[in-house]
């Protein structure tokens, strides 16, 4: 049996990772595919649950393997999709999405012209900004990087099969349902 890929995007603080987590809990074939990422952890992230935290120098091992469906560096990190990891969650039919950055995103979509695409979207740039600035894990730099990349980000929307307001966690996830029915 065969599931589906999702790939689904959003500036740094739309909600993704909340976004996920409702959604599982609304239809246990959901799984989120755990990427690689060369940052460190923050409080309460946990390895191989949140990401797969490695160093630089195993980053670009696995990387030469041919590891990853696609890697890239994002925010001063590498970031990358394990490929094994994947395709087994499709395997087992359960629907494997890929909490992707834009810029990998574009890449795993010339890959897999089959995923199923969806970018989430702030409700107001206010909300996006107050979300980003009150987790309170970045300095000043930080934060205004993760701002300047949304912006960029949010202008590839158009590239996605399906565009989604994050303003209400029931609705999104009913979205996303009838992305995969």
């Amino acid at each position: 049996m065969s599931g589906h890929l999702v790939i689904l995007s959003g500036p740094s603080g739309v909600g993704k990772d909340t976004v996920i987590d409702a959604w599982r809990e609304v239809n246990p074939k959901v799984q989120r595919v755990v990427a690689y990422t060369t940052r460190s952890p923050r409080d309460g992230e946990t390895d191989g649950r949140d990401y797969h935290f490695v160093t630089v120098d195993e980053f670009k091992a696995l990387a030469a393997e041919g590891a990853f469906l696609e890697h890239k560096e994002v925010h001063g990190n590498y970031y990358a999709t394990p490929l094994r990891d994947m395709e087994a969650m499709l395997d087992e039919g359960r629907i494997a999405v890929l909490k992707i950055d834009v810029q990998g995103a574009l890449t795993a979509m010339a890959l897999r012209p089959d995923a199923l695409t969806a970018i989430l979207l702030p409700p107001s740039w206010d909300v996006l900004e107050q979300r980003i600035r009150g987790r309170g894990t970045e300095d000043a730099a930080s934060i205004n990087k993760r701002l300047a990349n949304a912006r960029a980000e949010m202008e590839f929307a158009d590239r996605y099969q399906h565009q989604i307001v994050n303003d209400d966690l029931e609705t999104v996830v009913a979205r996303l349902e009838a992305v995969v029915a």
